[in-house]
């Protein structure tokens, strides 16, 4: 009778089909219905956030190349002014009816600056009277 065990077994199963109650059936259609649209809406979301992404990396370069531009142009400015700064020394520009006022024979920036730089320097490398005591 051992030998009976190892004899593979048929079972039968059984399967019934019924008629769903209509409010069960639209229950089950809105739920689907619900999630079709959210993961529909999922989709659009992530469309326009890879949109929005390419715009922002957009005005970025854009932002990027202003700022360069921005440099530029004021360093240019602040050069152009250092130029007239030479001709007409502490001088003030008045756009409004195109006249500079500034004081004859008064230093320059760069001038003001190079004597500024050489009394630090000056004060650096000469000894001073003062000393430091440690007590």
């Amino acid at each position: 009778m051992a030998g009976l065990d190892n004899v593979p077994q048929k079972q039968a199963v059984e399967i019934e089909t019924v008629k769903l109650e209509e409010s069960i059936v639209e229950n089950v259609k809105k739920l689907n219905n619900d999630i079709s649209t959210l993961i529909q809406r999922f989709g659009e979301i992530y469309l326009r956030k890879n949109e929005i992404e390419e715009e922002r990396k957009n005005l970025d370069e854009i932002q990027q190349r202003f700022d360069d531009e921005f440099k530029a142009r004021n360093l240019e400015l602040r050069e152009f002014l250092d130029t007239l700064d030479e001709k007409y020394p502490a001088g003030r520009v008045n756009l409004q009816d195109g006249t500079i006022t500034y004081q004859p024979g008064a230093l320059s920036r760069k001038q003001m600056q190079a004597q500024s730089e050489n009394q630090q320097f000056n004060q650096v490398s000469s000894p001073s009277s003062m000393k430091v005591v440690k007590e």
